[in-house]
Formats: structure tokens, C-alpha cells, sequence
């Protein structure tokens, strides 16, 4: 472990050390668990085997059934003793070994892989700053055994300090999300940027959609109104014809209404004429024969 520390000191080494401490930081729960599932599967061919010793594993005793199963893990199976097994116990070591061979092998070694790589994208996205943070924490190691004289000597502790910023006083997030969770946000970005553009799209077919049948609507009605005020102004005419018509027919009336006074004066002056020439016959004498 001193080497590693030593190793800090060089920019090339300080990453790969870097590296290595953070996945075993991460695995460290995740490799209590593997453990416990090794201690668990030796545990199970230690009793399906009843605790035989088997030659490959000379000297280890019990412990060789642990092995196994580690050996399992790793993808190197040693199948030589399962046709030992009595018929009834076969079968069931088989299957034993087969949910050995997809849990230890398949899903924890692809998990490893997994956490191992998210751990190396972590560091690699934040490599700059993790090796400024590496040389200060060596820096403050090396000033814990600096003596009073070495506090005050000027070439140590310069009168001015050194001070590291972003040139944007903006904080990305992109470097706080590492691994699948970057992955997944960075889906959810571009789908959603490809939903937002779909949906405009959308709307903008739909308003074109809607305007071309406001304009066919406003035409078809322009059409219309253009009938109605072609009608209207034929019934205006029809309407005014009607009204000459109308004052045609007055005139003829109150020309009638006329001749019917002027025969009624003439009734009554016929009607008077005989009604005096009738009282003068009557008042002619009589002459008797």
C-alpha cells in the first residue's frame, strides 16, 4: 500500500491509483455479498459431496468445497466427482450447480463489470479535479510533519495563493451523473427534444390542417354572402317593380274611383232630370176627348 501511496506522486500513476481505490470503495458491500453466496454454495456441495475429500484439492480438507464454488464463479468448472453422486442426489447436484453457474458466474460477474465501469467513467469524468484534490490531501499528509521553522519559511508558504476555478461560473451537471444514471438522463433529453420537435411538428401540420379549412369555410361562406347579396339585390329590383306596379294600380283606382263619381253625378242628374220632367207632365191639364 506505501507503493501505491508513493505512485500518487506521478500524474500517470495518481490516476490508476485513484481508480483502484474508488472500485474497491464501490465493491466493497457488493463483495460481502458475493462472499456470502461463495460461503453459501460450499456450504451446499459440502453436504451433497458428504464432506469427501477430493483429490485435487489435497491438504484443504473441507475448505475445497468453498473453492469450488469459487472456482464456479470464475468460470472454471471441475465436473469430475458429479458422477460419483448417487442416482437420487444427480439430478440435484446438477441443478445445484447450474443455479451455482447463473447466479456466481453470469449475474455477479456482469455486476462487477458494471460497477467497474461506472467507477472508471466517475473518475475519467472527473480526472482533473480528483488529481488537484489528490495533490492537496498529499500536500496536507506532507505538511503534518513540517516543523514551526517550516510554517514560516516563505518558500513553503508564499505570501499569495493559488486558487482553481471554472472559467464559467456555471456548474454542469453532467459531471454529477455517472454510469446508467448519465445514460438514462441523457435518453430522456433527447427523447424528450425529439417528442417536443414531434409535437411541434404536430401542431404545426394541424394548424395548417385547421387553416386550410378556415380558408375553404370563409370562401365558401364569401361565396354564399355574394349569393344572398345577389338575391337580395334581385328581390330589391323585384321589390321596386312591385311598388311601380303598386303605384300603377293606384293611379288605375283613383282613376276608377274618379268615373265612378263622375257616373254617380250623372245618375243623379239623370235621376233629377226625370224626376222634373215627370212633375211637369203632371202638372200639364188634362184634355178630354
Amino acid at each position: 500500500m506505501k507503493i501505491f501511496s508513493f505512485l500518487r506522486i506521478y500524474d500517470g500513476f495518481s490516476f490508476l491509483v485513484q481508480m483502484l481505490a474508488g472500485v474497491f470503495k464501490d465493491l466493497k458491500y457488493f463483495l460481502i455479498f458475493f462472499l456470502i453466496f461463495i460461503i453459501q454454495f460450499g456450504i451446499i456441495f459440502l453436504v451433497l459431496f458428504k464432506a469427501k475429500e477430493i483429490d485435487e484439492y489435497n491438504g484443504m480438507n473441507k475448505l475445497a468445497y468453498f473453492l469450488m464454488a469459487f472456482r464456479i464463479s470464475s468460470g472454471d468448472f471441475q465436473l469430475d466427482d458429479f458422477h460419483s453422486q448417487e442416482n437420487g442426489l444427480v439430478v440435484l447436484t446438477w441443478l445445484i450447480w447450474l443455479v451455482a453457474v447463473m447466479t456466481l458466474y453470469i449475474v455477479f460477474m456482469n455486476f462487477i463489470i458494471t460497477v467497474i465501469s461506472e467507477s472508471y467513467e466517475r473518475v475519467m469524468q472527473k480526472l482533473v479535479l480528483e488529481s488537484y484534490i489528490l495533490k492537496a490531501n498529499m500536500i496536507f499528509e506532507r505538511e503534518q510533519f513540517f516543523t514551526k521553522d517550516d510554517f514560516k519559511n516563505t518558500k513553503y508558504f508564499p505570501s499569495y495563493i493559488v486558487v482553481r476555478r471554472p472559467l464559467n461560473a456555471t456548474i454542469k451537471e453532467d459531471g454529477e451523473w455517472q454510469g446508467f444514471i448519465k445514460d438514462l438522463k441523457n435518453t430522456i433529453r433527447t427523447t424528450a427534444v425529439k417528442s417536443k420537435a414531434d409535437i411541434i411538428q404536430n401542431s404545426n401540420l394541424i394548424n395548417q390542417e385547421l387553416s386550410q379549412i378556415l380558408d375553404e369555410k370563409i370562401t365558401r361562406l364569401n361565396q354564399k354572402h355574394d349569393l344572398t347579396q345577389e338575391n337580395s339585390k334581385q328581390l330589391d329590383d323585384q321589390v321596386k317593380g312591385l311598388d311601380l306596379q303598386g303605384k300603377g294600380l293606384d293611379a288605375q283606382v283613383k282613376g276608377l274611383n274618379a268615373n265612378v263619381l263622375k257616373i254617380q253625378k250623372d245618375m243623379e242628374f239623370i235621376k233629377s232630370s226625370l224626376s222634373q220632367i215627370l212633375q211637369n207632365q203632371n202638372q200639364l191639364p188634362r184634355i178630354e176627348f
